[in-house]
């Protein structure tokens, strides 16, 4: 049942990853749009600037985590099948 859990955790956090990937494409777009008129909102341009670099720094970090993760899991997977492979030897 623990494992379910923690599937369905990981599951979550990668919904998540992805909304904010979107945020990321929205944040983009807008500065792009304000880029393109003559008279730019120079706040709105900073605000959104921010949000951008927050985000995606998050969304590193974030999906650096399911990498590290996936990675042990796949290590220990790798050893318990040695392990399985030479007991049955």
């Amino acid at each position: 049942m623990a494992t379910y859990s923690l599937a369905n955790e990981r599951l979550r956090a990668l919904e998540d990853i992805e909304r904010e990937i979107g945020a990321i494409l929205q944040n983009a777009g807008t500065v792009i749009l304000e880029l393109s008129k003559e008279k730019t909102n120079e706040r709105l341009l900073d605000r959104q600037a921010a949000a951008f670099t927050a985000s995606v720094q998050h969304v590193e970090a974030e999906l650096s985590a399911q990498i590290r993760y996936l990675t042990q899991v796949g290590v220990s997977g790798r050893c318990c099948e040695r392990q399985n492979l030479s007991l049955s030897s």
